[in-house]
């Protein structure tokens, strides 16, 4: 090669170098967030992977934090002026952030209101305050009957008739206590006993927080029938054996625990505990009589926190990308979450998976009777929640009744809301 083609190579080497390093330096960098971990948080990181490469431009780095603690990390990470573009928030806790953080509305941009039709309109409830959207549906659990279809056989149930109501749950608890000396049933509670409590109250018709989150009000004769019917589980028929989440998810996992109702977040831990041990069944959560199903969402929701810009509209981007029907079913098949889009099935591929995997069927059954969770106001709420997590703990002490205990602790949280928000 002449000297004069080598200074061509090396100058045209030189542009397209420094053409990279340009690309590179324009390239948008936004933070996301969240609590995933284990296999979800890889599935996550996947996703993001598959963003970034339909969206060369933007880099996602995900932040793992635990779901306890990502509340106070978000607030001090945004005091500190540490970039959070995106994050998960609990979604009871979605007042908290929109007054002590700078949320974005989702759809301030009306060309939003076309990708955010792909979620049920109950699904985005949790975020919508009058007509603005700050937060869409993500990490969504709905709460199923686990069943231990082996310890069923030994009580001399028949596992395929699973409990339809709470009536159903009890007898058949009775007979597998009687009758292999196991665990009955057991419901989660989660932290500070709030959602558990919510979902026994909620699905018995009462209402357990006020629209705004100021008031409790699951003292009616609705949320009191339902307390003493969880108390009733520990103390009275003796078939729920007191205890915390992780201890039931352990005894439900090693053969312990006949039922176990939590998270459909938990289908997929629960597929490869059982495998070899005993036969897994699910169903849907239990009805009180002949009462419509209603079921609170646990899990998080999606907010967006960045400043106005570039990091702002990539972060948009990303939810939009979130939202497609294909993502969000991949995202539930491979998690176990529920299923977020209207109409899931429509997907050839989630209609396959629930074809060849019918344990999820109760989950995209259940999305109907959805409802969003109730949201605590801005202040206030973990005082107002251990006392709710109190009266649980006296309920199941045998302290006293349902109707002694309920009025006494919705006065108490109504008390601590009103002082903890007077004046805000």
């Amino acid at each position: 090669m002449s000297i004069g083609r080598r200074h061509l190579v090396a100058a045209g080497a030189a542009v397209i170098g420094s053409a990279t390093a340009a690309h590179a330096q324009q390239r948008i960098a936004i933070t996301f967030m969240h609590y995933q971990t284990g296999t979800s948080g890889k599935i996550l990181r996947a996703l993001l992977d598959a963003f970034q490469a339909e969206n060369p431009d933007v880099e996602v780095r995900d932040v793992f934090r635990q779901s306890e603690q990502i509340t106070a990390e978000l607030q001090a990470a945004i005091a500190a002026r540490r970039p959070v573009d995106v994050s998960q928030v609990i979604g009871k806790n979605i007042i908290f952030h929109l007054n002590n953080l700078p949320a974005v509305q989702i759809n301030a941009d009306p060309a939003a209101d076309a990708w955010l039709a792909r979620y049920l309109p109950t699904f985005l409830d949790i975020g919508r305050v009058g007509t603005r959207i700050y937060a869409i549906p993500h990490s969504y659990g709905t709460p199923l009957v686990y069943i231990n279809r082996d310890l069923f056989r030994q009580a001399g149930l028949d596992p395929e008739r699973s409990p339809r109501t709470w009536d159903d749950v009890v007898e058949a608890a009775k007979q597998i206590v009687q009758r292999t000396g196991k665990g009955g049933v057991a419901q989660l509670h989660a932290a500070n006993k709030d959602y558990g409590t919510m979902l026994m109250v909620t699905n018995a018709g009462a209402t357990y927080l006020a629209r705004d989150g100021m008031r409790a009000l699951f003292d009616s004769p609705e949320g009191i029938a339902a307390l003493q019917l969880w108390q009733d589980l520990a103390v009275r028929h003796r078939v729920m054996p007191i205890a915390n989440d992780q201890q039931w998810t352990a005894a439900f996992q090693a053969g312990q625990l006949g039922m176990y109702i939590t998270s459909s977040a938990a289908l997929r831990s629960f597929v490869a505990a059982a495998e070899g041990r005993f036969e897994l069944g699910v169903a849907n959560y239990p009805r009180f009589g002949e009462r419509p199903r209603r079921t609170p969402n646990s899990g998080a929701a999606v907010m967006v926190f960045a400043p106005e810009g570039p990091r702002r509209a990539a972060s948009l981007r990303l939810l939009e990308f979130l939202s497609r029907r294909e993502i969000a079913n991949r995202w539930s098949r491979e998690t176990g979450y529920m299923p977020l889009s209207v109409d899931p099935l429509a997907d050839p591929e989630m209609a396959r998976y629930a074809r060849e995997f019918p344990l999820v069927q109760p989950s995209i059954a259940q999305m109907a009777e959805t409802v969003d969770t109730d949201r605590w106001p801005a202040f206030g709420a973990i005082e107002a929640q251990t006392e709710i997590a109190n009266m649980i703990d006296a309920l199941w002490a045998g302290k006293g009744t349902a109707a002694d205990l309920a009025p006494r602790t919705v006065a108490r949280v109504n008390e601590i809301l009103a002082r903890a928000n007077a004046g805000r």
